[in-house]
């Protein structure tokens, strides 16, 4: 078979069937190449749903290995001594139903600790660790109070900003501790607050924290006024961990009416469909 053209001397030319079949193979190659973008950093990147159980996570580990000491660059832990005078959470007794309580600075206080700092306690261990963290930036504050983990996603994404969260754990609406691994924010940890109202940690510190809480235990504790951090009477099923975003009122003390914080909405999770690698519409962003 051969393709007939008219050259330019008026005469008809032939194209024989292998010009033909290079023709049409390179014609494809270029329009492969237009219409294709090379791949991202995160292409196949393998996506979770948030979920109420840490069990049901793709990233649970039954037997996962606590002990964090690695670190992305140029991340360093804080002095631990900074923080080794505060007062520990685990001496109140309207806690004793929670076996492991973290704590978020936002601000510089006397009671709190330094700014843009996290803390962790762990029931019959003590202070357990101390790290630099980043909350939300002016606009997008990260909210103040006394929360319990309301969802796990070790693999999320953020539609909104188009980027991962990795090691997710949402204790207020679309507000997350999650994993950053840009080297620009973990410049930012411990010197300002700059994300979108999530917290923003170290991503091996994350991995860890996920698994802590993961593994707090699941079962009835004490319900804790989100603004005042006293019992209200209630009992709850939960995972045994307790999140408390400073600066809010102190535990054991009575709040003023101003400082009381309203009734905690829970997040509303609607199931979605995804195509492929589909990013989440469930509106929680970082």
């Amino acid at each position: 078979m051969h393709l007939i053209y008219p050259g330019h001397t008026g005469r008809h030319k032939f194209i024989p069937t292998w010009g033909i079949t290079l023709i049409l193979c390179l014609a494809a190659n270029v329009a492969a190449a237009v219409e294709q973008e090379p791949p991202g950093p995160w292409e196949g990147f393998p996506r979770t749903q948030p979920t109420t159980r840490y069990e049901a996570d793709i990233g649970a580990k039954p037997d996962y290995q606590f002990g964090v000491t690695k670190a992305f660059s140029p991340y360093v832990d804080p002095d631990r001594a900074e923080a080794e005078g505060l007062a520990n959470p685990l001496d109140n007794p309207d806690f004793d139903s929670y076996n492991l309580i973290v704590i978020v600075n936002k601000k510089n206080d006397p009671f709190w600790g330094k700014a843009q700092t996290l803390r962790i306690y762990k029931r019959d261990v003590g202070f357990l660790y101390y790290w630099l963290i980043s909350s939300g930036a002016k606009g997008y504050q990260t909210a103040s109070g006394y929360f319990r983990p309301q969802l796990f996603s070790s693999r999320h994404w953020s539609g909104k900003y188009d980027a991962p969260m990795l090691w997710a754990v949402f204790f207020k609406g679309g507000m997350a501790l999650h994993s950053s691994l840009d080297r620009e924010s973990m410049k930012e940890m411990g010197q300002a607050a700059a994300s979108h109202g999530c917290v923003h940690v170290e991503d091996y510190r994350a991995e860890e924290l996920f698994h802590l809480v993961g593994h707090s235990g699941y079962g009835p504790v004490d319900v804790i006024d989100p603004g005042t951090g006293r019992k209200t009477g209630g009992k709850v099923q939960s995972y045994k961990t307790l999140i408390i975003v400073s600066p809010v009122n102190r535990w054991g003390q009575k709040a003023a009416a101003s400082d009381k914080a309203k009734p905690a909405v829970k997040p509303a999770v609607k199931p979605v469909k995804l195509k492929n690698v589909a990013t989440s519409k469930t509106g929680l962003e970082d």
